[in-house]
């Protein structure tokens, strides 16, 4: 597919920020996305930077920049008592804006995304020599809630640096309607220059897609972390549910134990969850496997006949997304964009959110009726396929950066036929 911009803003570089690197060492939703963006745009003749403070490899691809802040000692000792949270941001956006100068500066970069974490674009805007795109991956109003933080002083300093630094962005992406609607509702901003684009998600082969034959008709599978956002707890009071009316289901625990916080602010542990909250017929029945690549929870989502997305809240859905790209039969939670993602019982199945005996009931009607469970996943392959190809998505995205340098271009031209025009932005840590 052609996906040039015209004008003399046609997008050629861009700088993605990524938590850490590389995808097959991180559960982490966003290094996901950057890495599947990264091969879309690369499609697509646009070049990419990935600038990360958390590389986890000797041996980083030669786009991978590491953003390395450097202290004065005695002056973060200082400011570390003073803000302890805010110090730490404002020396990773020192060391990030050096990078994007040097980039901008050594390879022509045009543009830079970054997500909305701590409000970093209200410390970059001034310091960018390019214009920032703010992508909506999890502002903390959203994602702090659905895993049960403390609404506390840090919470809400932190929900406030998130609005300054959406405010600050040249442009606003959310990955669904739902991210988008509610972030103009909390923070009370009209982000008229805002587009929902989905995630992408890498293609899956026929030959790799799940099939009825290849998969053991009674293994239910979850992928995602152990904590309260992504419903663990969830998963396995309904599996115990299950296994209570189905003694051959087996289920398949995917991803790392962060802990997970109960209604009354106790925190689990997945082995202390397994023995003293499901019964023994229930507990003997669980393999827990812990953090995967992607290319063995894949294997694991083949094996499986129902894949479980049980999510207090998303903002996408990543996991699911890669599910139904490779046609697995779905039983989620309708808990943020998931309803954008399945609608029930035309491409997967929607259980209400939190609710384990839903779940249970959900995943039930699908061990029962294998046949109906492989049409859902039929379907969920060709809708993922159509809407979240990374070529699809990166074109997307590149015509809405297209825009923005469209913008910057002319804002440039006005502001130099004014000399004596000039813009102060001022922050604090």
């Amino acid at each position: 597919m052609d996906c040039t911009v015209s004008g003399p803003s046609s997008v050629r570089s861009v700088g993605l920020v990524s938590p850490g690197w590389p995808v097959s060492a991180l559960a982490n939703g966003i290094v996901s996305y950057v890495a599947t963006m990264v091969h879309g745009l690369d499609a697509l003749g646009v070049h990419s930077h990935v600038l990360t403070p958390l590389p986890m490899s000797d041996s980083l691809e030669p786009f991978v920049h590491t953003v390395t802040p450097r202290p004065n000692k005695l002056l973060s000792k200082f400011m570390w008592k003073l803000s302890p949270q805010g110090w730490p941001n404002r020396m990773f956006c020192d060391a990030l804006a050096r990078e994007v100068q040097r980039l901008h500066r050594e390879d022509g970069l045009q543009l830079l995304e970054m997500e909305e974490s701590y409000g970093w674009a209200r410390l970059l805007a001034g310091r960018s020599p390019v214009p920032l795109v703010v992508r909506l991956h999890g502002p903390w109003f959203l994602n702090g809630i659905a895993n049960g933080a403390a609404q506390d002083r840090a919470f809400h300093e932190r929900d406030s640096w998130e609005r300054q630094g959406i405010a600050a962005a040249a442009g606003i992406t959310a990955p669904s309607q739902h991210v988008l609607n509610e972030t103009r509702s909390h923070f009370g901003l009209p982000l008229e220059d805002a587009q929902v684009i989905p995630n992408p998600v890498e293609p899956v082969g026929p030959a790799d897609r799940w099939n009825l034959e290849g998969c053991d008709l009674n293994r239910i599978v979850f992928v995602g972390r152990f904590d309260r956002h992504k419903g663990g707890d969830t998963m396995l009071d309904a599996f115990a549910a299950v296994v209570a009316r189905h003694p051959e289901a087996r289920l398949d625990f995917i991803g790392p134990d962060r802990g997970c916080r109960d209604e009354t602010g106790r925190e689990w542990r997945f082995e202390q969850y397994l023995r003293q909250k499901l019964p023994p017929a229930a507990r003997e029945k669980v393999t827990y496997h812990g953090f995967q690549p992607g290319s063995t929870a894949a294997e694991l989502r083949k094996r499986a006949l129902v894949t479980v997305a049980p999510s207090r809240y998303e903002t996408f859905g990543i996991a699911t997304a890669e599910a139904m790209m490779a046609g697995c039969p779905l039983v989620v939670c309708g808990a943020g964009a998931l309803n954008e993602l399945v609608q029930n019982d035309q491409n997967g199945l929607v259980a209400r959110t939190g609710d384990a005996t839903d779940v249970s009931e959900k995943v039930l009607s699908l061990l029962r009726n294998p046949q109906r469970a492989a049409e859902l996943g039929r379907r969920a392959a060709l809708d993922a396929a159509t809407r979240y190809a990374p070529q699809v998505v990166a074109r997307q995205t590149v015509e809405f950066y297209g825009r923005m340098l469209d913008r910057a271009s002319r804002a440039t031209g006005a502001r130099a036929s004014k000399p004596g025009l000039r813009k102060t932005v001022s922050v604090s840590p």
